[in-house]
């Protein structure tokens, strides 16, 4: 195994909150898996990827790690479909634009979502009515304390919205080292979701390719979303909340305007976007922290913000909106305190 140590290290976040890392462990493959736990085990590191997803709360952590290999490959080649393995470190983005330029398809709605493909399965990171659970045939794994490897077959991972196993406690030591995907060879666009539709309609394109669609959502993210490296962000920062139908029903009397998407027959989605928009907290500051002014789900660092401004900021609106609407909204960000 090749890894790098790099003592008291300043890892940038996508919130720009600068962490210092006491012991922050860098690993490019995974050929020699003793070397790994002699080296690494007994540190117990935090496994953070790229941080783009992490509030860091304090100002430092003792240690963690993350897997920079982000080599792609084609395992399989089939008539309709291609089985690719990409590591864990490889850009998600990139990963996105280099399938379309292959012509594999399926995962062009999840294009510019920040991150890396490590990170992918452990948010089952969604957008535009795709997620990524869609894709995945297996997710290879490394584990921090016993340098163990593993493969989790697509419904071992047991995805949901926004979650799979590798976000419960039990498997946090588990270090993603490669994704497999299934990827079609046969374009299948999928352009009903709301913002979707409204810009072909205004482009006046009736059959977008795969490729287009790949190109609207690029061009709606970047008007509707701050740029991480200019304005300090996570994305979106609470997940939609699900709530029954019968809840939904009490809440229309009094917010009839309240959007829905159906989840189940019991069930269904609510934007917390709209829901902290109606508080009035759309472009609301709060210390160096902000709401951002064109999208209420996104938590900025508007102004040399600290990781606990941001926290607090996230706090008061979560008892906010349970006071309101009696809706609890849970982080997408993963919050280390």
């Amino acid at each position: 195994m090749t890894e790098h140590l790099h003592h008291d290290f300043t890892l940038s976040t996508g919130f720009k909150t600068p962490i210092l890392i006491e012991r922050y462990f860098v690993v490019n493959d995974q050929t020699d898996s003793s070397l790994f736990t002699d080296q690494i085990a007994k540190y117990n590191p935090h496994i953070i990827g790229d941080a783009t997803n992490y509030l860091f709360v304090s100002e430092s952590l003792k240690s963690a790690i993350t897997y920079s290999g982000n080599s792609v490959s084609i395992l399989s080649d089939y008539d309709t479909h291609a089985i690719i393995r990409s590591e864990a470190g490889k850009n998600w983005h990139e990963f996105v634009m280099e399938m379309l330029n292959m012509h594999l398809y399926g995962i062009e709605n999840l294009a510019l979502i920040p991150g890396t493909i490590g990170a992918a399965p452990v948010q089952n990171i969604g957008a535009y009515g795709k997620e990524v659970a869609d894709t995945i045939l297996s997710v290879h794994c490394l584990n921090v304390s016993t340098g163990e490897k593993y493969v989790f077959s697509k419904d071992e991972c047991q995805f949901s919205y926004r979650s799979s196993i590798f976000k419960k406690h039990d498997y946090s030591n588990l270090l993603i080292t490669h994704v497999d995907f299934i990827l079609s060879k046969v374009q299948s666009p999928k352009a009903d979701y709301p913002d979707v539709e409204t810009f072909f309609i205004e482009k006046q394109i009736t059959n977008p390719s795969s490729h287009d669609i790949a190109q609207a959502i690029i061009a709606i993210r970047r008007i509707k979303l701050p740029d991480p490296q200019i304005i300090g962000n996570a994305g979106s920062f609470f997940k939609n909340p699900v709530i029954s139908i019968e809840t939904f029903q009490s809440l229309l009397l009094e917010y009839p305007t309240l959007p829905s998407y159906p989840v189940d027959d019991l069930n269904v989605k609510i934007p917390a976007g709209w829901l902290i928009d109606n508080s009035g907290y759309k472009g609301f500051r709060y210390k160096g922290a902000g709401v951002h002014d064109k999208q209420a789900l996104v938590l900025i660092n508007s102004h040399n913000a600290t990781g606990r401004d941001i926290y607090e900021l996230s706090l008061l609106i979560q008892h906010n909106i349970h006071q309101r609407f009696g809706i609890m909204l849970e982080p997408e960000v993963n919050i280390l305190l």
